[in-house]
């Protein structure tokens, strides 16, 4: 099954959400995303599943890379962080950070490709331990 995947930055931050435990991989911090519908496009995916985990509208700045099904693409914000509110049946938290940040914050959700996306972004991560064998990209977007 094929996802989609936000990286929101602004104003040198990140946001990540922390999923539900409703839903899988519970308590996990991600950036917001997740499943793709039968014949949408993934940028499409994205910007849908960042409005509806985070009530914030985002656009599509650039494609980052793929994984095995897995679409990641930089955005920007169109609203105002203001308007973050999160839909409890998907996310329980959310913080903006910094991306050197990320490993403070708990469990990440597959940090191997997580890590290698906001490197490709240029957002750097302080600190990744010297033995995650990070996942290669299966595209670049």
């Amino acid at each position: 099954m094929s996802s989609a995947w936000a990286i929101i930055e602004n104003e040198g931050e990140i946001l990540i959400i922390r999923r539900s435990f409703e839903v899988g991989r519970p308590g996990q911090w991600c950036p917001p995303g997740g499943t793709m519908w039968r014949g949408e496009r993934p940028d499409v995916a994205a910007v849908r599943e960042a409005f509806e985990e985070t009530g914030l509208r985002v656009a599509v700045q650039d494609g980052i890379a793929e994984f095995d099904g897995a679409h990641f693409f930089l955005c920007r914000l169109v609203s105002p962080r203001s308007h973050l509110k999160l839909r409890a049946r998907e996310a329980i938290d959310a913080r903006w950070i910094a991306p050197a940040e990320l490993l403070s914050v708990g469990t990440v959700m597959d940090l191997r490709k997580v890590a290698p996306v906001l490197e490709l972004a240029g957002l750097k991560i302080a600190n990744l331990p010297a033995t995650l064998n990070l996942a290669l990209p299966t595209n670049y977007l």
